[in-house]
């Protein structure tokens, strides 16, 4: 049994742009879904909010299970390009049109 994936509601993060320009948002809202078919991955929608002009944009991204060392056993965000069956997408589009995010 995994623990519960972590939300990031509410929480800022600060990078920069490609360019060097400093850029910072706010997840505002998201959508958790744990796919039946790992359970050791959680794919996120995000709904987020910059704070340079106040736009909205969405991110799909997603957590994994570490496996070694100091992150075994725990939620990892992963890096790379979130790979997701048709089904589990269509679940994630559908929540989101629930919410109003898109039409």
């Amino acid at each position: 049994m995994h623990p519960k994936p972590p939300s990031r509601i509410g929480k800022v993060t600060h990078r920069q742009y490609i360019d060097g320009s400093p850029m910072s948002y706010r997840v505002v809202d998201e959508i958790v879904h744990v796919p039946r078919s790992n359970r050791g991955k959680a794919i996120y929608l995000q709904l987020l909010r910059f704070d340079d002009d106040g736009r909205t944009e969405m991110r799909l991204c997603y957590y994994m299970i570490g496996h070694r060392g100091r992150t075994k056993g725990r939620w990892v965000y992963a890096q790379y390009a979130p790979m997701i069956r048709r089904k589990d997408f269509e679940r994630i589009i559908s929540k989101a049109r629930e919410k109003g995010w898109v039409s």
